[in-house]
């Protein structure tokens, strides 16, 4: 199945909640865990057996893992097969991005058959321009793989850069927004195999999203950051059934307790299903 098939049927079966693997040094601490590569695998395998691996997809985020250097990767890969042999996607929140050769090794790394860390999407960002992408999602879409490519971030930082006109009078968001439209649309019909990360708090996401009609929305920014799943609804109506709310650290807002994070990933799918 392509990627976007495979993200379909999951959001269909458990709803399109994606859910961070943070293991921060505070966060692996105030679940009792050690703050190494050993704790941040326990604290993945924790949310996956507290869902009863019932989840659409996790967003490992990398660098919480690559800190603990080779024993992290390990603990990444051995947390990527473990959700994967169990039939739940997973999303690297890498952000790569850069050029040539050096595009290639990157997807390589995460798409390619030898690969350890065989995954069924990554983010990256464009700040080297778009095209020079085109390696990356050559080898992604030929192993049917996903990208989501960085549009608008929820970072408040971002917003000058993001939004920043161009000659032609286009935002920046808005020229990747078209560029990853036009790319979807020469792949087939229907969603495609690029996605967006279109943060869930930004005041202008709605006319994002819309310039996306062909792209699964990745929306940072729920629970911690301040966003609601009804501000999801509200900010990008045009992506009902396609926007995947991303939440980490609220994972725990009830507390650290497999029961207690259950409890918490079942009412927050529950409030997701809003979406499609």
């Amino acid at each position: 199945m392509s990627f976007a098939a495979r993200l379909q049927a999951a959001i269909a079966a458990h709803s399109p909640l994606c859910v961070g693997i943070d293991p921060s040094a505070s966060l692996l601490k105030s679940c009792g865990l050690p703050d190494s590569a050993e704790g941040a695998f326990e604290f993945g395998k924790r949310v996956l057996a507290a869902a009863q691996f019932e989840l659409s997809i996790i967003k490992p985020q990398s660098a919480f893992f690559e800190r603990f250097g080779s024993a992290g990767f390990r603990a990444l890969e051995e947390l990527t097969k473990l959700a994967r042999a169990r039939e739940v996607m997973v999303l690297i929140d890498g952000k790569r991005g850069d050029i040539d050769t050096t595009a290639e090794a990157y997807a390589e790394g995460y798409f390619s058959a030898a690969t350890p860390l065989r995954v069924d999407a990554v983010t990256t960002h464009a700040y080297l321009g778009f095209a020079a992408l085109e390696k990356f999602l050559a080898i992604a879409l030929r192993n049917e793989g996903g990208v989501f490519v960085v549009v608008r971030s929820s970072n408040p930082e971002g917003r000058d850069l993001q939004l920043a006109k161009l000659p032609n009078g286009e935002t920046v968001a808005g020229n990747l927004s078209r560029l990853i439209t036009e790319r979807n649309r020469a792949w087939g019909e229907g969603l495609g195999p690029i996605g967006a990360v279109v943060g869930a708090t930004c005041d202008d996401a709605a006319e994002t999203v819309a310039a996306l009609p062909s792209a699964f929305i990745l929306a940072p920014g729920v629970g911690a950051q301040g966003a609601t799943m009804q501000d999801v609804l509200k900010r990008m109506p045009a992506a009902k059934g396609r926007v995947l709310p991303n939440v980490s650290r609220a994972i725990l807002a009830s507390g650290t307790s497999s029961d207690e994070i259950r409890q918490t990933i079942r009412s927050l799918q529950e409030q997701a299903r809003q979406l499609l």
